[in-house]
């Protein structure tokens, strides 16, 4: 943060396939686009990000479009990799709103993602993946996806997790029981103090969801996990606007319009 409390980048490296757009603050949150200039990941390529919120600040991070998988050309290629990591200091704040990631027919992905959220720390973390390009015709038609998450909030490890998707026996498909292809979507929230009442609040908004499989678990130190999935993608987005409305009216937290650029 700088004099006037206000939170500013002080220190930005990119190269390759990755760039950040100029920062906008708008009086509660720093808004950052992440963007991907290439038409998306291919196989070999690997990235690697790491995003630190210092003490007091206050960051939204947001990509402008879908994060694309490319097909392998051949099976001698590695899948293509993307590390995150993310540390928020003391009493800083962090969301992460990225659009879909979308596997391509015959594409490979490996996402290693570790969050570090310290004590009176604040976190919105959100994953959308869909089951490729629909109107392409490419639903579940990637080779597999290997999503990684690890969550420590307080030095305390909250979450170890692993999505392993397929077309091998034994993956999950991204599909319903009737084999409808499945957009997903996950939502980690740290809320100090706030999470009982925001748990409390969501409650309606996920038990009363239309077209849609809703499901919360709250956690030991106002920790907060949310799953979604759908048919349709558009009606996830309409979902997670509407607990994001939901959590800002209840904790006075994450009010930063996502699109101002």
């Amino acid at each position: 943060m700088d004099s006037r409390g206000q939170t500013v980048l002080t220190e930005r490296v990119h190269r390759g396939a990755f760039h950040l757009s100029k920062s906008y603050w708008d009086g509660q949150a720093l808004l950052v686009q992440w963007v991907n200039p290439t038409a998306g990941i291919f196989a070999g390529d690997v990235l690697k990000s790491e995003v630190q919120v210092d003490a007091g600040a206050s960051l939204l991070v947001t990509t402008p479009s879908a994060t694309r998988i490319h097909t392998r050309m051949d099976i001698n290629h590695p899948p293509g990799e993307q590390q995150q990591h993310f540390v928020v200091g003391k009493g800083g704040c962090l969301e992460v709103q990225p659009e879909w990631l979308i596997p391509q027919r015959g594409s490979a992905f490996l996402q290693k993602t570790s969050i570090y959220v310290e004590q009176g720390a604040t976190l919105f973390y959100a994953e959308l993946l869909a089951p490729g390009r629909i109107a392409h015709g490419e639903a579940l038609e990637f080779e597999s996806l290997d999503l990684r998450t690890r969550l420590v909030v307080a030095g305390q490890l909250v979450s170890q997790e692993r999505l392993f998707a397929g077309t091998k026996p034994g993956r999950w498909m991204l599909q319903s029981t009737t084999g409808k292809p499945m957009f997903a979507a996950t939502v980690w929230l740290v809320l100090p103090q706030h999470g009982k009442e925001v748990s409390e609040a969501l409650r309606p908004s996920l038990e009363s969801a239309q077209d849609c499989e809703a499901g919360m678990t709250v956690l030991p130190g106002d920790v907060i996990d949310i799953r979604l999935l759908a048919v349709e993608g558009l009606t996830i987005r309409k979902l997670m606007r509407q607990l994001r409305v939901v959590i800002s009216a209840t904790s006075g937290l994450f009010q930063t319009d996502m699109r101002k650029l």
